[in-house]
This record gives C-alpha cells, sequence and structure tokens, in this order.
C-alpha cells in the first residue's frame, strides 16, 4: 500500500465538482424535452378522455330527449359542460373554447331527430407550464375527434 499523498482526496473531490458542472447542464439540456414531452402527452390523454365521456354520454341518452327540440339543446349543454370540467385541471386560469357536439353531421342542440351517431370535437390549446418554453405551433392544439353510434334507452 502506498503512502497518501498529501491533499490528494481535496483534489478529487475537486476534480468530481468540475466533472459534475460539465456534466449537468447536459443532462439537464436532455432531460427537458422528456419532461415537455410527458407534459402534453398528459394533456392529450385528459383532452381525448373528455371527449370520449361527452360521446359516451351522448350515445347513451334516452330517445325521448333526443326527439324533443328543447331536451336535445339540454343534452348538448351536459356533454359541453363534462367537456369543460375535465379539462379545467389543465388550464385553470385560461379561457376553455366549447366542443363541437354533432348527432350525424348536424349540431345535436338544432335537430330533433333520433342520429345514427353522435361525434364529440375538442380542441385545447397545450401552453408549456414548467419551463415556460414557446412549444410552437405544431404542438400548440390538442384535438380529439371521437364518434359513436347511438344506442339510446
Amino acid at each position: 500500500m502506498k503512502p497518501a499523498i498529501p491533499g490528494s482526496y481535496r483534489r478529487q473531490r475537486g476534480a468530481a465538482a468540475v466533472e459534475a458542472a460539465f456534466v449537468l447542464p447536459i443532462l439537464i439540456l436532455f432531460l427537458i424535452p422528456l419532461v415537455l414531452w410527458a407534459q402534453y402527452m398528459w394533456n392529450y390523454t385528459v383532452v381525448h378522455r373528455a371527449a370520449q365521456d361527452a360521446a359516451r354520454f351522448l350515445s347513451t341518452v334516452p330517445r325521448a330527449e333526443m326527439n324533443s327540440k328543447i331536451l336535445s339543446t339540454r343534452v348538448k349543454a351536459v356533454a359541453v359542460e363534462i367537456v369543460r370540467r375535465e379539462l379545467a385541471d389543465l388550464a385553470p386560469e385560461d379561457e376553455i373554447l366549447d366542443p363541437g357536439v354533432y348527432c350525424d353531421v348536424n349540431d345535436c342542440g338544432n335537430v330533433a331527430k333520433i342520429p345514427q351517431t353522435v361525434r364529440v370535437l375538442v380542441s385545447f390549446d397545450f401552453s408549456d407550464r414548467i419551463f415556460n418554453i414557446y412549444v410552437g405551433p405544431r404542438w400548440r392544439t390538442i384535438e380529439a375527434n371521437v364518434t359513436m353510434t347511438y344506442v339510446g334507452k
């Protein structure tokens, strides 16, 4: 066993600090896109689930409510509220656009007939709230378009 050189322990600690100073910024640069992608995918999942829940609700509304103009307008309002409440956590202070709620190809609130399909179209503007990075137009809008067969009751 060699005798220890005086001060070598402190030099090794200093070398580790220099290495960490070089490696840490590179690791952070690799970590930021991963966190941003995870945040985007989480938002996409919430938006798609909101559209699915609203479409599922619309597909099971009783036929008597779909046949009435007044009641079908209320049904549409409930579907819009389902989407708004599920998206409220993603953008608490932002304005959330109303989703498109369609029975066949028409707006659900205006047609008093039994549809074959129901469709919910949700559009949500994604913004990075962690790093405050501009995500660009390609990543900006998340859209979910869910179509289900109307089964009624």
